[in-house]
């Protein structure tokens, strides 16, 4: 789904009232972007184009549970000091290159920065808020932690690995496969004979903005005919030279890192955090829960101009 589309669509959802407050687009596409984000490291564009429609009910529920604590936070926390805001939209301003910078690029007006401090309000009142909704979260321990990573193994897999360089030409009308491949035949055994890997693909790859080291891949990375290659390739040797989709390469494996996993000891506090941090969400959902059985949630059509 295109860009324009999906926005079209987006556009035409109607408006949520919780509580008699609209559910303002900004969070909902806010809601949005931070479910995109996370289900990218989960799915293929494929299968987030296929769930899009899950994937925008979930964020427009998820804003609902926003508007709904955040309902909760200004009744609980009545105040928050104005040097607190204060400095926080300096450090906004400061982040878009100072005053100036920042009014220009937003073109904002007096009535526009009024709106921002109370956005700033809001939020640092809804922290603190949920603050005082996990006081009680009991931080976990190692034993916690432990028994998490003999459980989950599988997350700490750190996959074989391979660090590679290469030198690659592309067949074009100007320079034929006869040709690109002879060159390179001669660039191996000019290799082979102890020239210098960097000096030759510097003249010789058509890849001259300096991504000789491709760094270390996963198998899944690159497509299977590089791979082929360079999962097989000894450490510190010469492929002979073979056809990809992107051209015609000469490979040379750097580093092989097979698979292993992390240590306990390296992932440890890691773990911890983590069960911290879903030991509070299950309290703020758990009250968002509380809070949305007792709300009045209007879906409003939209109005067609």
């Amino acid at each position: 789904m295109s860009e324009e589309n999906r926005s079209a669509v987006e556009e035409q959802k109607p408006a949520i009232l919780v509580n008699g407050e609209e559910v303002g687009d900004a969070l909902i596409q806010q809601e949005l972007q931070m479910l995109r984000e996370r289900y990218a490291q989960e799915m293929s564009q494929q299968e987030m184009d296929e769930q899009q429609a899950k994937i925008e009910s979930d964020a427009r529920e998820n804003a609902v549970e926003r508007v709904l604590l955040m309902q909760k936070a200004r009744q609980e926390i009545a105040e928050v000091r104005a040097e607190e805001i204060e400095a926080r939209f300096m450090a906004l301003k400061g982040r878009h290159d100072g005053d100036e910078e920042f009014a220009k690029r937003f073109e904002l007006s007096a009535e526009d920065e009024v709106k921002i401090r109370a956005d700033i309000e809001d939020g640092v009142r809804l922290e603190k808020y949920f603050d005082e909704l996990c006081k009680d979260a009991v931080r976990p321990g190692e034993v916690d932690s432990q028994a998490y990573y003999d459980e989950h193994r599988e997350e700490f897999l750190v996959p074989e690995m391979v660090r590679a360089a290469h030198i690659v030409q592309h067949p074009s009308t100007d320079c034929p496969v006869e040709k690109v491949y002879a060159d390179l035949l001669n660039v191996r055994e000019r290799l082979i004979a102890g020239e210098d890997f960097d000096v030759l693909a510097r003249e010789n790859s058509h890849c001259n903005d300096g991504g000789y080291d491709l760094g270390y891949f996963a198998r899944g990375q690159m497509v299977p005919s590089f791979e082929d290659i360079a999962f097989v390739t000894p450490v510190g040797e010469y492929s002979d030279v073979f056809q990809s989709e992107f051209g015609y390469h000469i490979l040379k494996v750097l580093d092989h890192k097979e698979e292993t996993y992390r240590e306990y000891k390296e992932v440890r506090y890691d773990i911890e955090s983590m069960l911290f941090d879903a030991r509070k969400n299950e309290a703020i959902g758990a009250m968002a829960d509380e809070l949305r059985s007792s709300a009045e949630i209007k879906n409003l059509e939209v109005v067609e101009d």
